[in-house]
């Protein structure tokens, strides 16, 4: 072998590893978004079922929130602030189509003591066969109405424990503890202009079978004008995953739709809510 072709092939050597080291190093970038979806889905899931009880407890006049007065079948066992009452929210065996434009069946129920808005009062609120856009929920929420905030807004403390299941089978655990807190619209008789936040922590498994903890860094915003309801729309996450670098999610700027920035290692990307 001449020194040419010797050269020659030690530079496609150097070419070829250099190549299969960078390869490498594509394989090993962590883009994973599963787990800000999957978190972002389980807390607008989870605090939309203690929202549609809300609007059913506290109705005075239509219903304009997420409920419609047609076909929707809320039923009050009881209207006796002495003893435990129930309020069940039945959409049926087949999807009703609601305000915020999200298809739901199955059952809702609340067991609360007392009137519906007292102080420190419990509700215990529970589910049976619901879904929500094809996706099953399952578990319980305590949500508990601690009274007013300094700005005059209702606030509430929610434990919620439970899963979420999506129509292709996967399952998100889920176990978290909120503040609940309006910071408009609720001294009014409408719903629809109504805004609230959410705040808390949060761990369980994703869907993809990874162990997470989560923080709600940036208040997470829930806005009930017409047409944006449907979805989150505003705040942040920090996301822990085991044997992974940590995570952000911002959800944007207030803006009525489903993206996700995720943030992982300097990098962006984009994901979306159910």
């Amino acid at each position: 072998m001449n020194l040419k072709k010797s050269i020659l092939y030690s530079i496609v050597f150097l070419i070829v590893i250099a190549f299969i080291g960078s390869c490498k190093k594509d394989d090993s970038i962590d883009s994973d978004t599963v787990s800000a979806s999957d978190c972002v889905n389980a807390e607008n899931f989870f605090s939309n079922a203690k929202s549609i009880m809300d609007e059913a407890g506290l109705k005075n006049g239509p219903y304009n929130g997420i409920l419609i007065d047609s076909s929707i079948v809320v039923q009050f066992d009881s209207s006796n602030s002495t003893d435990s009452d129930t309020i069940t929210v039945n959409f049926g065996n087949t999807y009703k189509t609601c305000i915020d434009g999200r298809m739901r069946k199955g059952k809702i129920s609340c067991i609360y003591l007392g009137n519906y808005n007292d102080t420190s009062n419990s509700h215990s609120i529970s589910f049976s066969n619901y879904y929500i856009d094809f996706n099953m929920i399952n578990g319980k929420i305590k949500d508990a109405f601690s009274g007013f905030s300094p700005s005059g807004h209702k606030y509430y403390h929610d434990t919620m424990t439970g899963s979420l299941r999506y129509s292709n089978g996967t399952t998100v655990t889920w176990y978290a503890r909120n503040v609940i807190s309006f910071i408009a619209g609720d001294s009014s008789v409408a719903w629809n202009d109504d805004v609230m936040t959410i705040n808390g922590t949060a761990a369980g498994t994703t869907s993809d079978n990874q162990q997470f903890s989560m923080n709600i860094n940036s208040s997470l915003i829930k806005n009930f004008i017409p047409n944006c309801s449907k979805y989150i729309v505003k705040g942040g996450l920090q996301i822990a995953i085991r044997d992974k670098n940590g995570r952000t999610a911002d959800l944007g700027d207030g803006s009525c739709d489903d993206l996700i920035s995720v943030s992982i290692d300097g990098n962006i990307y984009q994901a979306h809510a159910n």
